[in-house]
């Protein structure tokens, strides 16, 4: 019989898992935070991020359809508002998905370009494939997912404004703001993940469901980042760049 491991090591088992499932940044990654993307990949992979951005709605709203504690349906609400844009409550920012837009705007894809963008093939594939995911884990499982994104959201979003304000000054600072609010909301939304995660993934079957929910949340973030390299990125590389950055996944 499988073992059940108590809270804080499932936490750490799963963050474990995580780490071994893509030990290394994904080569589009590498580049970005090395300021070695052109302004024309930039602009390729806000054009193609943006499909999940602006279908939140589609996961999130199963998340909450499928959750059975009322306090905890209470965060998904508000977890929600602050997607679909937290000005709808008086509060400051617009929907993440806008705020996106503007950053494509600061990299030079006009507004209506990236609205009507028909994304990579694998780009759509990924987003159906984590749909599905969702509305076939267990409630808390699908939750716990977020793990992946949300749980290491605040450390990703600073390197990566970081990066685009060191390497890529022509940017302006306010289109920066998506990754400025997910550095704050991200933590919360990490925690809110992992508190779940404690709280209700108690049970064997759910543990070993958690742990392949989560290598499959992170392999659908990096099948995302691959459709964009191989088709935007690695054709522009020189032969060295290729090796430096596809070795260090070996």
């Amino acid at each position: 019989m499988a073992r059940v491991l108590a809270p804080e090591k499932l936490v750490s088992d799963l963050q474990e898992t995580l780490q071994k499932r893509h030990p290394r940044p994904h080569p589009v990654r590498q580049l970005l935070l090395t300021g070695r993307l052109t302004k024309e990949q930039l602009q390729w992979w806000a054009r193609n991020l943006f499909h999940e951005f602006s279908n939140i709605h589609r996961f999130f709203g199963v998340r909450y359809q499928k959750c059975p504690v009322p306090e905890l349906r209470r965060a998904l609400i508000e977890n929600m508002i602050e997607e679909e844009g937290e000005d709808m409550i008086g509060r400051k920012h617009p929907s993440h998905a806008e705020l996106w837009v503007r950053f494509g705007e600061g990299v030079g894809v006009p507004r209506e370009e990236m609205l009507s963008y028909e994304p990579l093939p694998g780009i759509r594939a990924a987003l159906e494939m984590y749909v599905q995911l969702v509305q076939q884990s267990h409630w808390a499982v699908a939750i716990g997912t977020g793990l992946v994104f949300e749980g290491g959201g605040p450390k990703r979003m600073k390197e990566e404004r970081e990066a685009l304000e060191r390497h890529y000054g022509w940017i302006p600072s306010r289109a920066l703001d998506f990754f400025r609010v997910h550095e704050y909301h991200d933590e919360g939304h990490g925690n809110f993940c992992v508190d779940v995660i404690r709280r209700h993934c108690m049970e064997p079957r759910l543990q070993e469901e958690m742990r392949a929910a989560v290598r499959s949340r992170a392999d659908i973030m990096w099948l995302q980042n691959d459709s964009i390299y191989h088709a935007f990125v690695r054709p522009g590389l020189s032969p060295e760049t290729v090796r430096e950055i596809e070795g260090r996944l070996e």
